[in-house]
């Protein structure tokens, strides 16, 4: 049978040539035991949190919640694998286990003992699942636009197109449609009259500038994951912020996200769309700061 995730490495190695991914002075390209991985670390700080934007989105799109958060902590944004400028070599699969390793090699590689979590929507799963398997490492853990596994299947249904879920032509099919998705994308994930343009022009930037956006390897990649990894110990501090006006999630229940930690708390901010980091950066840079400290 084909790796299907390998098709995705061939694209990495095609694109490598024209690979522009070092629009920052704290960003760096880490080679891991799977690829290569772009990170963004102010590695000052007594206490770290750690962010990994929601594709499309990449590093750049949180320069400014970076600026806000780097005063008070050491800040790491990190593109997931096939994700911006971060490739593997087709050993990742987006699973549990799989990027619980990555995490583990990461926090291994920047001398980082604990963090503190703050994943958006699917990527939250990654959150649970590593603050499940090393509790000691986690500070706290910060979701965003994250529901249950449940109700991410069923917005999953409603919102990816069906060729992007089947194994190996997903992955054919992807480079094709990766630009005109990524930038309809933010048409539904934002509210009505917030300007798009300065979501789509960076993540249309990083795919003209050698990036990737890898969708559909990460939704199967998360269809036959374990729910049983997702629970969390009550004791860990966990928040998850969600914007009102997301018309993706109109029928979603976020509040099935505490069937995991029963003890989360739920915070509603009612002018943002899929993205209450990125539109509401300060508000949320203030509630980050508040619940940290």
């Amino acid at each position: 049978m084909v790796n299907r995730f390998s098709i995705d490495s061939f694209r990495f190695k095609i694109r490598s040539s024209k690979n522009n991914w070092n629009t920052h002075p704290d960003m760096n390209l880490l080679d891991m035991s799977f690829g290569k991985l772009r990170v963004l670390d102010t590695k000052e700080g007594k206490r770290t949190v750690i962010i990994i934007p929601d594709g499309p989105n990449v590093i750049e799109h949180h320069f400014h919640l970076i600026k806000n958060l780097r005063s008070k902590f050491r800040v790491v944004v990190v593109d997931l694998p096939g994700f911006g400028f971060s490739t593997h070599d087709g050993g990742y699969d987006y699973s549990y286990v799989k990027t619980n390793e990555l995490l583990l090699e990461l926090l291994d590689l920047i001398n980082v003992p604990d963090v503190n979590i703050v994943f958006p929507c699917a990527n939250g799963f990654y959150g649970l699942a590593f603050t499940h398997t090393y509790p000691e490492k986690v500070k706290s853990l910060t979701l965003i636009q994250t529901p249950s596994q449940n109700e991410m299947n069923n917005w999953a249904d409603r919102t990816v197109p069906n060729y992007l879920k089947k194994p190996v032509l997903g992955q054919i099919l992807m480079p094709f449609f990766e630009k005109k998705f990524a930038d309809k994308w933010y048409d539904y994930a934002l509210p009505k009259g917030v300007d798009r343009k300065p979501y789509s022009s960076v993540a249309l930037k990083c795919l003209q500038d050698g990036g990737n956006f890898c969708l559909c390897s990460l939704t199967q990649g998360l269809q036959s994951q374990e729910e049983g990894l997702l629970y969390v110990d009550s004791k860990i501090p966990a928040t998850l912020v969600y914007g009102a006006k997301d018309f993706t999630h109109k029928h979603t229940d976020f509040s099935s996200i505490t069937r995991y930690n029963n003890k989360m708390e739920l915070i509603c901010f009612e002018n943002s769309g899929h993205f209450p980091d990125l539109e509401e950066t300060d508000k949320f840079a203030k509630l980050l700061l508040e619940k940290l400290n």
